[in-house]
């Protein structure tokens, strides 16, 4: 709970601090952060360091309670308590470097995937961006949060170099060779000397991202995509088995997506409503569903890199491993995918930011809370995995949307969207705690 009136003082001291301008109460800026039972009681907009220092000594001197967020611009985050204030850093928006001959980017946290796409078109420059899925989600958050995405880059925890945050007194810290006087190495080597703490300021409220280096994938000489497709609902356990071998001998190198029939025909904007029946669709209809789209009831998207000698090479051998799974598709042209699907997900292997062609929780509604067990790049644990997933959803009259099952080297990312056939009881859980 928060004490609404010591709130009300802490935003008014804030936007005496650094001018009404950065300080939005408007009902429309509200209304992107609001969800049932919590809702802002004000935005503010620092434009730079000094403003935002400004406004964290504003509020901790009035003992206000701020949420903040690289970019709520877009309405990806949501207030995390009733009559917070949200610090949202979508004005600190420069792109500082971004450096070809060494495959990084330096940038504020309220560059988008979007912005950062069109600045390597602008300048020409041969990177790939991997990205989570949403063009408008914010680079830095992406770190932050620890998203994955479907590149061999696809671990963006792993793949971020370099940070400077800011404490709630105002300090700037920088991490890695960050810290050392004139150095040439802050995106380039993590560590710097002693603890390596980046990790601290991940899914926390102990300061504020200011600067975040990640490193991009250079173009590859060549690649080959593809997708494979199996019919059962227990042929999960198959796809992995196979998977498994591959990912840990760095085989197929992405962030392997494994999606069900029903998450890939929310992306291509089917509804509940589209399907007969009430409740939770029953494992039959699942697989009806998609292959009516042309789809499995589990469909595997991967993807390989190399020279274009080694490709061919590795692809002989990828094919076939998959083709041994009794009634799998491998389809490395799209053909009876639906060409929307295919562009999308092939797209996302291969570096290119774009818009998915539609939004999965208008599957049953216009929100979502999306659960992210793990478990090993194994098939029998993956389908215990599943399987309790699955029943749970049915319980409490959900539709399992698994989306994808992200594979690692060694773990999988069991996206699980919560899709009630109503509005949810249960709000979205905030990607960043309060900072008090």
């Amino acid at each position: 709970m928060t004490d609404q009136a010591r709130q009300m003082a802490a935003l008014t001291a804030v936007e005496a601090a650094i001018g009404a301008a950065a300080v939005d109460r408007t009902p429309q800026g509200l209304a992107r952060f609001a969800i049932s039972g919590a809702a802002p009681l004000g935005i503010v907009l620092p434009a730079d360091e000094t403003q935002l220092a400004k406004a964290l000594e504003a509020a901790r001197t009035a003992g206000g309670v701020l949420q903040p967020v690289c970019n709520g611009a877009h309405g990806l985050e949501k207030a995390g308590l009733d009559k917070v204030i949200i610090l949202d850093l979508q004005r600190m928006n420069a792109i500082l470097e971004v450096n070809e001959e060494l495959a990084y980017c330096l940038v504020e946290p309220g560059v988008t995937f979007r912005q950062l796409d069109a600045h390597i078109k602008e300048k020409g420059i041969k990177l790939w961006i991997d990205h989570g899925g949403n063009p408008d989600a914010s680079v830095a958050a992406s770190f932050v949060q620890r998203q994955p995405g479907y590149t061999p880059y696809s671990d963006h925890f792993l793949m971020q170099c370099g940070l400077e945050v800011m404490l709630a007194d105002g300090k700037l810290v920088r991490t890695g060779m960050g810290a050392m006087p004139k150095s040439t190495c802050w995106q380039l080597f993590k560590f710097g000397y002693g603890p390596w703490v980046d990790g601290l300021f991940t899914q926390s409220d102990f300061a504020v991202p200011t600067k975040v280096g990640m490193w991009m994938m250079p173009q590859p000489p060549a690649h080959q995509t593809f997708m494979v497709t199996v019919p059962k609902e227990d042929q999960l356990a198959d796809l992995l088995d196979v998977l498994g071998p591959l990912k840990l001998n760095m085989v197929v190198a992405n962030g392997v997506a494994v999606g069900s029939a029903l998450h890939e025909a929310a992306l291509l904007g089917k509804k509940r409503g589209d399907y007969d029946g009430k409740g939770p669709m029953a494992a039959s209809a699942v697989t009806a569903a998609g292959e009516a789209l042309g789809l499995g009831h589990w469909n595997l998207y991967g993807a390989l890199y190399g020279l274009p000698g080694n490709v061919p090479i590795l692809w002989d051998m990828v094919k076939g491993a998959f083709s041994s799974i009794s009634g799998a598709r491998v389809i490395a042209d799209g053909k009876g995918i639906d060409p929307r699907l295919w562009a999308w997900r092939i797209g996302a292997m291969t570096g290119v930011v774009a818009d998915a062609p539609a939004f999965v929780p208008a599957w049953s509604g216009d929100q979502a809370v999306a659960a992210n067990p793990v478990s090993p790049v194994d098939g029998e644990e993956a389908m215990r995995l599943y399987e309790l997933s699955r029943d749970i959803c049915a319980k409490h009259e959900f539709d399992y949307l698994g989306e994808p099952w992200r594979c690692g080297v060694r773990p999988i990312i069991a996206r699980s969207y919560l899709l009630p056939p109503r509005r949810p009881k249960v709000p979205p859980t905030p990607t960043n705690a309060p900072l008090r």
